[in-house]
């Protein structure tokens, strides 16, 4: 990957958090929400970027109303960066730092279960 996407995933990916923390103004968009990383075709065409959601509520719902909020999302990050062309937003939901605490809840149990064993 060039070092030119590179700096555009990172400015795409600052701009969008700015986006999602401060502008949007839908109150069933709750919780933290974090952009994990952004991927960028080549040609800009597209951009994945990949979120990841704590919340209260069901992660699925507030995903989804991210996805309804994509093209004010874009409209916002088009109007903050100075790019010839803005890339079309593809979110997908990050859930490897969910799958990662499961992983330490499951490795924790397994060492209090061997702490009991030996006592």
């Amino acid at each position: 990957m060039s070092g030119r996407i590179l700096k555009i995933n990172a400015e795409l990916q600052k701009a969008i958090s700015e986006v999602l923390t401060y502008e949007i103004k839908n109150p069933l968009i709750t919780g933290i929400i974090t952009v994990t990383r952004v991927e960028t075709t080549q040609d800009l065409d597209y951009a994945k970027v990949y979120v990841s959601i704590y919340t209260k509520d069901d992660v699925q719902d507030v995903f989804d109303q991210i996805l309804h909020s994509a093209r004010f999302i874009r409209k916002q990050v088009a109007g903050k960066l100075n790019l010839r062309k803005m890339p079309y937003l593809n979110f997908i939901l990050d859930d490897g730092i969910e799958y990662t605490n499961k992983i330490e809840d499951m490795l924790e149990k397994i060492s209090q279960e061997r702490k009991e064993n030996n006592e």
